[in-house]
């Protein structure tokens, strides 16, 4: 082979992520890169150009000055090409390394083998050929095992977990680097004791060492949504975690393996991906990090694989110059796009941050990062590493040092507020992480079940949507009921235990709101017009399964037609009584709180109400 190397300047250091295929042999039916793992009918096509596509991209960077200080292998999946086709690509990128050793170690990149991410279904049968090539695995797997069987099934749909725990054992005999990863959505942080379980079973059981574990939050995907149509299977609606249950989550996980010896997994490895060494909390990523396919087609990385919106162009059509620039200004426009988040403007880690994933970003059309709050826990226990602002000057200079780069349309806005409050002197701890709304919740366990984003379910005909406060969501949804559907509210039974003596008393209690304005008041506030108030006491309502109960909507909702107006959104609220009565007097006897929260910050459902039968239809803002 023939690998040039050129040494008149520095070069440019880039990460490249290498897809040979896109073709899986699992069909985890959550997988956010939709129908692109179906291209069995491209995979031929794959095998053809694996390599030279690798050796071709290669050449056109070095030709322009720019090194990849790392080739990794992902897919699809790429143990599913032939072994000769695996083996010259392992071959090509040793031979790599071998050739730019001295300028990527000169730059602290020490790299010598290859790397392949793998669902490690296939990893027995290829044991042999990684070992030979000394192969650097990771492998990835879903946590508690119970939901591994669910959900991450064969492309028939059987269980492929335990061809993978055997894998897994066989992992941990494995002389090379390794690892192993998991992808967590809010169905499995529900089931942490069981997770924390499976960790010490591999760990003792299967003999792999789980100080090499990395988690990983997932998210809903656009094209896995547009894979499966409007299908309400859960294993294709997984919800992300919210910031709340990841960070009760690292707090358990915390907790749970003090001074075993996987302490020293969770202090490195176990949450490294939401520190700066990763991708996610880059200025630009489109400067560094890019995904290439087999058939040229160059992406920003493995999520934004596939979506327009991330699409750079493609090595035979286009200049390497030419995908450069393009990365670049993409990242750029989708920062751009959601803003600059009112979170972030007032936050200690703007610095450190830069704001998370703009490919989660846009999904969630929020302009802050889907692990804001668990990275800020993090950030916080690690001073020394990642100290404070020490002073609000200090603090101001990186917001706007971030806005000026990023965001320089709102530098003029954010100056002229600068200005506006400078006579005005709050206390310092106001600016304290602990007065944050996030962590003010946190730290109460009565405000936590207050805000729980899994305590009422509305259930509409056969479709269950489960309700979160509308302050902590990051994206809308309004939906469309009709007279002749069935409206359901679940309850989880034991939310009418808090801050609450007796639960005879407690109520569950619904407020309904239209968003028609009104203005009330000695703040003279513009709000939305309530339309009514019911209660409903706990010994009246049903039991609905075990743990829950149940209060059905359809009359209620009926009764009150009159009041809906056409094409305008009605804003229907869940809490009980005693949460309610919790809310007012935190706000009354806690000045940040009241600040950050509004009057209803209750778990909410909105919608419009249609008198012709048109189902299934949702519009998300």
């Amino acid at each position: 082979m023939n690998i040039s190397q050129k040494t008149t300047t520095e070069p440019r250091l880039v990460h490249l992520l290498y897809v040979p295929t896109t073709f899986c042999n699992l069909g985890c039916r959550y997988c956010y890169l939709g129908d692109q793992i179906d291209a069995s009918d491209q995979f031929n096509k794959d095998c053809e150009d694996a390599l030279n596509t690798l050796k071709r991209t290669v050449e056109k960077l070095i030709d322009n000055n720019i090194l990849p200080f790392n080739i990794s292998l992902h897919g699809g999946e790429v143990t599913t090409l032939p072994e000769p086709v695996l083996e010259s690509l392992f071959l090509y990128i040793k031979e790599y390394y071998d050739t730019h050793r001295q300028t990527l170690e000169k730059h602290g990149f020490k790299k010598s083998n290859p790397h392949i991410k793998t669902n490690l279904y296939n990893f027995g049968q290829l044991y042999d050929l990684f070992d030979r090539h000394e192969v650097s695995i990771s492998g990835s797997m879903d946590l508690p095992f119970s939901l591994h069987e669910k959900y991450r099934t064969t492309r028939n749909g059987n269980s492929s977990l335990n061809r993978i725990l055997e894998n897994v054992k066989l992992l941990g005999q494995y002389p090379h680097r390794k690892k192993i990863s998991a992808t967590l959505f809010s169905e499995h942080l529900k089931r942490q004791e069981e997770i924390a379980d499976n960790i010490i079973e591999l760990h003792e059981t299967y003999g792999f060492d789980m100080n090499r574990f990395n988690i990983m939050f997932g998210f809903e995907s656009d094209l896995s949504k547009k894979r499966h149509g409007k299908s309400t299977d859960p294993s294709i609606t997984l919800k992300m975690a919210t910031d709340q249950e990841q960070v009760a989550f690292y707090r358990f996980l915390k907790e749970r393996f003090a001074g075993t010896d996987l302490t020293k997994g969770f202090q490195t490895l176990w949450f490294e991906e939401f520190t700066p060494s990763f991708c996610t909390n880059s200025f630009n990523c489109g400067e560094k990090f890019y995904l290439l396919q087999s058939d040229g087609d160059v992406y920003s990385c493995v999520r934004g694989q596939g979506n327009d919106a991330f699409y750079y162009g493609n090595v035979y059509n286009d200049t390497i110059e030419d995908i450069i620039k393009t990365g670049e200004k993409r990242i750029s426009l989708v920062h751009k796009s959601l803003g600059l988040h009112e979170d972030c403007k007032g936050c200690d880690y703007i610095k450190v941050c830069h704001t998370g994933c703009p490919f989660v970003k846009l999904q969630q059309s929020s302009g802050k990062s889907y692990t804001c709050l668990l990275q800020k826990e993090m950030y916080r226990e690690s001073e020394s590493i990642y100290p404070k602002p020490e002073d609000q000057r200090e603090k101001d200079d990186n917001l706007f040092e971030y806005a000026s780069d990023m965001h320089p349309a709102e530098v003029a806005e954010l100056k002229e507020n600068l200005d506006q409050s400078a006579n005005l002197v709050l206390p310092g701890d106001f600016y304290d992480e602990k007065n944050v709304l996030h962590q003010i919740i946190l730290d109460d366990p009565v405000l936590t079940a207050l805000y729980s984003p899994d305590a009422f379910i509305i259930t509409i005909d056969d479709d269950d949507i489960t309700l979160s406060s509308q302050i902590l969501k990051t994206y809308r949804e309004m939906y469309h009921l009709y007279p002749e559907q069935e409206v359901t509210i679940h309850i989880k039974e034991d939310i009418f235990r808090k801050n609450c003596r007796e639960t005879v008393r407690n109520t569950l209690y619904i407020q309904m709101l239209r968003d028609t304005r009104v203005i009330y008041g000695e703040e003279k506030r513009t709000k939305q017009e309530h339309l009514f108030t019911h209660k409903v006491y706990f010994n009246h309502l049903e039991q609905s399964k075990p743990g829950w109960l149940k209060f059905r909507l359809s009359p209620l909702l009926e009764l009150h037609k009159n009041l809906y107006l056409s094409g305008v959104i009605n804003n229907l609220f869940f809490t009980t009584g005693d949460l309610r009565d919790y809310h007012y007097s935190v706000q009354k006897n806690n000045g940040f709180y009241h600040v950050q929260a509004i009057n209803l910050p209750f778990q909410n459902f909105e919608f419009y109400w249609d008198s012709l039968n048109i189902k299934g239809e949702k519009n998300v803002k």
